[in-house]
Formats: C-alpha cells, structure tokens, sequence
C-alpha cells in the first residue's frame, strides 16, 4: 500500500489549477466529471510521483484534505477491514469510477476520509466537438478592428495606437466599447460606440478579410472526418454572419454563437457553454480553439480542453497559455493543421 495522491477541495478550479501548474510545476494528467447526480468535477495534476486532484466544491465550507491510498484490490482491502470490525469505523461499499477506477470510501474511527483506489488508465472524456474562436483564431481581423477603433475615436479626437488594441485582443466587443466610455470619458452609450465600430469595421473587412490558410486546412480535416464544428465569437451577431459570408465560411459549421446572446463575454466560459448546449455536447468533450489569453481561460472554466495560437506571441507569454493541453507558443507561423488534427482524431469518438 503506498500514498496515491491528495486531494483538496476548492471553490475556483482554474485559478487553483493555474497556481499549481504555471507556479509550481505540475502536469495536467485528467479533467473529468464524476458520475451520478452529483458531477463534481475534479482536475488530476501530477509532478514527478505525487499526484495532486482538485475537487470542486460547492458547499459553504471546504472539506479538510482526504487521504487517498492506493491498493491492489479494493474488494479485498473493504472485506479486511469491514473484518476488523473497528469500533467507529465507519465503510462504503466499492463502487466503478470513470476510466476503470474502483474506489471505496472509509472514515477512520476519530472521522478522517480515506479513498482506498484501485486506479485504471487515466483517460479523459473521449472528444466530440471542436469549437473554434473567430477573430484571430480563423480569420485575421485584428488588423481590421485597430484600424476601425483608430477611426471611431479618432471622431472624438482620441489617438489610439496598435500598443492600445493589445489589450483588448480577445475581449467582446461590447465590452470593449464599455471601457472605452470610462477610459476616454465618452457621451455616447457603449450600443451606440458599438454600433459606430461595426459599420466602421465592415467597410474594412468586406474587402479585407484573410482566412489563415492553416486553420482552413483544418477545418477541412475535422469536416471530412465528420467532427462537429461551432464557432464561438466576441463579434456582434450580425458582424459576424456577414463575415461568414465574406470570408466563405458560412455554412460550415453547426452552431454560431456570438458574444451578444450571452451573459458574459470571455474570460467567462458563457459562450463556450452556449456552443457546446447547442451542439447537445458535453462542455468536457469539447476542445475549443483559441487566440487569446481570455480565450483559454473561458476554455478551461468551461472544463474544455485547449487548441491555443496566441496571436501575440512576442515572449514571454501570458502564463494562462500554459494551461492549454495542445500549444502552438508561435502563433500562427508555427500552427500545424495536420498535428491539431492529430491531437483531435487521438481523442475523436463518434457519436
């Protein structure tokens, strides 16, 4: 018998996994729901032969840490000690966790939580969907958007330089708006700043519009393997149904959400959740494709796993980045649409 791993329980998975795999070192080994009414999830990190599991909680008060063992055969672990017949002990029965694993739970007589586990092979939920971001990630906008910002605050006399868009790459556009009537002072109401942009943006994208060759490539690859697609957009609704259009896209993908139809736009996974409800996938089979640091992160909140190709690549990149499970740290000079598909059909099931 050997300590398997520790488990804790915390209120806010991404920043718990962010904290111990970007500042002390740990590996993501699994993120998965377990099953039954409750569908806790549980992210398994791993460094070296310590295994660490964050459990979410959502009670009023976190747990202490339990103790996990692991055994060679739970059954017969539960039989000797249900045998001893301890006074305060107190046993459940074994029960089949995701991926072959068997556990049983048992409080010690002074009340502390013991997992005894037999572990099968790690393996995560099987992929069913992939959901791409838009701006940045299929198509080129960026430079659109500066230029249209440029010229919408231009009208009130404000100079915005390419330094001043970088921190908005990858935010909503509503919410883009909103900081620009504090950060300038503006009159205008964030619809109407919007409203101005979006006209401003497609007299430039109409003509403009460059969809990465790569990334066309493989959205080529999972539709000729019949993956599910979305797209999943801080764009307002109607720009980013006449640049589907433009760009010759429109109709390749099952669902298009948009920024605008939900709560919050990125970091909330909001949008992402949205996609993968209408797609009547699992949030955890999906793996969402992403440019932006805000992106991976509404990712990995949504508990989907990653595809990320910062846009801003100069180094050192923003540590979120790390927590993507597939990294093309380049950018969109170093994507490859063959090893994304790859990392897909590994872990495709159909439906």
């Amino acid at each position: 018998m050997s300590l398997e791993r520790v488990s804790i329980e915390v209120r806010d998975l991404f920043a718990m996994e962010l904290f111990y795999r970007a500042g002390l070192g740990f590996a993501l080994a699994c993120r998965y729901r377990s099953p039954g009414a409750s569908g806790r999830r549980s992210v398994l990190l791993r460094r070296g032969e310590l295994a660490l599991e964050l459990i979410e909680h959502s009670g009023e008060k976190a747990s202490p840490q339990q103790l996990a063992l692991a055994v060679e055969d739970v059954d017969a672990a539960h039989r000797h000690l249900a045998d001893l017949n301890c006074p305060g002990a107190v046993l459940h029965a074994p029960r089949d966790l995701h991926g072959g694993d068997r556990q049983a739970i048992v409080f010690d007589p002074e009340g502390h939580r013991i997992a005894l586990s037999a572990r099968g092979p790690e393996r995560c939920p099987a992929v069913r969907a992939v959901v791409f971001d838009w701006d940045g990630t299929l198509i080129d906008s960026e430079p659109n958007y500066y230029l249209a910002d440029a010229r919408l605050l231009a009208r009130f006399g404000v100079e915005f330089s390419e330094e001043d868009k970088r921190r908005y790459i990858g935010s909503s556009s509503f919410e883009q708006m909103n900081d620009f009537k504090r950060r300038y002072a503006l009159k205008e109401s964030p619809e109407e700043l919007a409203a101005t942009k979006n006209t401003l943006y497609l007299e430039l994208a109409q003509s403009n519009t460059r969809v990465f060759a790569q990334m066309r490539r493989f959205l080529d690859r999972l539709r000729e393997r019949a993956v599910p697609v979305a797209v999943a957009s801080g764009s307002a609704l109607p720009v980013l149904e006449r640049l589907l259009c433009v760009s010759g896209l429109a109709g390749l993908f099952e669902v298009v959400v948009s920024a605008d139809e939900v709560g919050k736009g990125k970091p909330s996974p909001d949008i992402f959740l949205e996609a993968a409800r209408r797609l009547r996938v699992a949030p955890e089979e999906c793996v969402v494709v992403e440019d932006s640091r805000y992106g991976v992160e509404a990712a990995v909140r949504a508990f989907m796993r990653c595809i990320a190709v910062p846009y801003l690549s100069d180094p050192p990149l923003d540590p979120v980045f790390d927590l993507a499970d597939l990294l093309f740290a380049g950018g969109m000079r170093t994507f490859d649409a063959e090893r994304a598909f790859a990392f897909i059909e590994e872990r495709f099931a159909l439906p």
